[in-house]
């Protein structure tokens, strides 16, 4: 257990608490900008500003784009279909819309090679609850939460896989 996992223990703060401590702090000369934003892109393209976050939850999914709801999801299993789980994807700040011949073809992320629909993306973050989150969270359809999904939050990208 390192320190900081300790120290959290013993103030027995929920890690909830801490995420949206650092999401405040890491704000340099802003006074208001949210910790997940809709970056300026069409289609539209969630992101967070936690520069300093953790990697406690390990984040695992299929890269799939909803284009009549409007987002990113990562989906557990390849095979879920609609009434499976999906997260809404947010990605570390810097990170893009790839297109291909003018179609979405999936994400660029800062430091990786263009992350491709239907990708396997494996990473580590945080995941918010939109229902219990003390996060500022923006707006999202319906369809992109479904099965209890919450907000992925990657922070660390380990592998990609087609």
């Amino acid at each position: 257990m390192t320190r900081r996992e300790s120290h959290r223990r013993q103030a027995g703060q929920p890690t909830r608490v801490l995420l949206a401590a650092l999401s405040a702090a890491v704000c340099f000369g802003c006074t208001s900008s949210p910790p997940v934003s809709v970056a300026e892109s069409d289609p539209a393209l969630l992101v967070h500003d936690v520069r300093r976050g953790g990697d406690d939850a390990q984040i695992d999914g299929y890269l799939r784009h909803l284009a009549d709801a409007d987002c990113f999801v990562l989906e557990p299993d390849a095979a879920t279909g609609p009434d499976g789980m999906r997260n809404v994807a947010v990605w570390p700040p810097g990170t893009t819309v790839w297109r291909d011949g003018g179609q979405v073809a999936g994400v660029e992320a800062p430091g990786r090679e263009p992350i491709a629909i239907g990708s396997r993306v494996v990473g580590g973050g945080g995941y918010a609850n939109p229902s219990t989150s003390d996060l500022d969270l923006p707006e999202v359809s319906p369809d992109c939460l479904t099965g209890g999904g919450e907000f992925a939050m990657l922070h660390t990208i380990t592998s990609v896989t087609p």
